[in-house]
């Protein structure tokens, strides 16, 4: 007699649940999914199980111990369509839908839903949407969507995207969206991360990070991050960020951002700091910082760069070691030496190379102009002049800071 083209079939756990062993995990793969086993590993483990109770019981035991209670073993044919039960678990799938009151485990899935109104365990998942109202585990996913009120996790992801209340996780994820209170993946290609908080391992390449806290610990390209907190590198809060890792996009944009290589247009916010800039804006209401600054302008209450090559602009501006460009603070600028112009009430270089405009102006070595009401050069036309001052030096080093490091060390020598 044909199979008829829709059936049913129920399968439903009366007793005790059967012992499930896990597979252990790699040190190195802490994502959590439990893969789901087939019929046969299954009735190897109720043959185990009970081969052991009847050791634990001795030699008085029955010949005749007592069997667990029946559970689905076959796996449906590819003819099934539905398949359905408290506790289903199932070798392959292949239909329209698996429904599981409980928790539902199916080591390979090819339909359009798997629903579970607890836990959803799947091997590979190739289908439309894996459903749960508790948590969707997947080895390998391929489909439309995980779904979950819980969580979602799974090792390969590829659709359209991650959808929970809590936490999504994956691995390699190739997705339009993870959305959830938590968003994590160690690679992540697609358009959104959207969350309070939203984490990359090893790589971002996509559009946005939106969220609270956006932290792209390896490299990120996209257009940028949008969020309360903005981070690239390892450790957001360590500013010693160097390494190979960098952020390729347009602007970061929070309250709090940091970057080791910001290669893009703006980084903006209450504070912005870059091991390394190299682009348009660094704006940090507070403070904009940088080891080695390279852009158009650098903006905040207090400016400060090891190395700056642009526009310094604040209340301070401070060059630990060279400056080239323009220092505008409105109450003082300081460089180890400067190739341009500072300008504010006080400006102090060890070595200046342009002019210095403020009502104090103090260089050790002047290449140039120094225009206020006190100047003071130590190799200028005089030491201490009013209104203007000039110096023309010796010749120039070759090293911006070599000047000043070379007086130092005279000076202690």
């Amino acid at each position: 007699m044909r199979t008829p083209l829709l059936s049913l079939v129920l399968a439903t756990v009366t007793s005790a649940p059967v012992a499930l062993a896990t597979p252990p995990a790699s040190a190195a793969d802490d994502i959590g999914t439990t893969p789901a086993r087939s019929p046969a590993q299954l009735v190897a483990a109720d043959e185990e199980r009970v081969s052991h109770r009847g050791l634990e019981r001795g030699p008085e035991a029955s010949p005749h111990p007592a069997m667990p209670a029946p559970i689905a073993t076959e796996p449906p044919g590819d003819w099934w369509v539905l398949h359905a039960g408290v506790r289903p678990r199932l070798g392959t799938f292949g239909g329209i839908a698996a429904l599981g009151l409980a928790h539902e485990r199916i080591e390979r899935f090819y339909g359009v839903l798997s629903l579970s109104l607890i836990r959803n365990d799947a091997g590979t998942h190739y289908g439309g949407v894996q459903l749960a109202l508790g948590r969707n585990l997947s080895d390998d996913f391929g489909g439309i969507a995980q779904i979950g009120v819980g969580e979602n996790r799974a090792r390969s992801f590829a659709g359209v995207g991650q959808l929970a209340l809590a936490y999504n996780r994956t691995l390699d994820t190739a997705a339009v969206f993870q959305v959830a209170g938590y968003n994590r993946a160690r690679d992540f290609a697609g358009a959104l991360q959207l969350g309070g908080y939203n984490r990359t391992d090893d790589a971002f390449v996509g559009a946005l990070q939106l969220g609270g806290f956006n932290h792209s610990r390896g490299d990120f390209t996209g257009i940028g991050q949008l969020g309360v907190v903005n981070a690239q590198g390892q450790d957001p809060f360590d500013f010693d960020l160097r390494g190979d890792a960098r952020f390729a996009g347009l602007v970061q944009l929070g309250a709090v951002n940091s970057a080791g290589r910001f290669r893009g247009l703006v980084q903006a916010g209450v504070s912005s700091f870059s091991h390394d800039f190299a682009g348009g804006l660094q704006l940090g209401v507070m403070g904009a910082g940088a080891a080695e600054f390279r852009g158009l302008a650098q903006v905040g209450l207090l400016a400060m760069a090891g190395r700056s090559y642009g526009a310094q602009i604040g209340a301070a501006a401070v060059a630990l070691d060279s400056h080239r460009g323009l220092q505008l603070g409105l109450a003082a600028n300081y460089a180890e030496s400067v190739h341009g112009a500072q300008i504010g009430i006080a400006n102090i270089a060890s070595e200046a190379r342009g002019v210095q405009i403020g009502l104090f102006n103090h260089a050790r070595r002047l290449r140039g102009v120094q225009i206020g009401l006190v100047n003071y050069a130590e190799d200028g036309v005089l030491p201490w002049t009013a209104i203007i001052n000039m110096g023309f030096g010796d010749e120039p080093s070759s090293d911006p800071g070599n000047y000043a490091r070379t007086a130092r060390a005279a000076h202690d020598g």
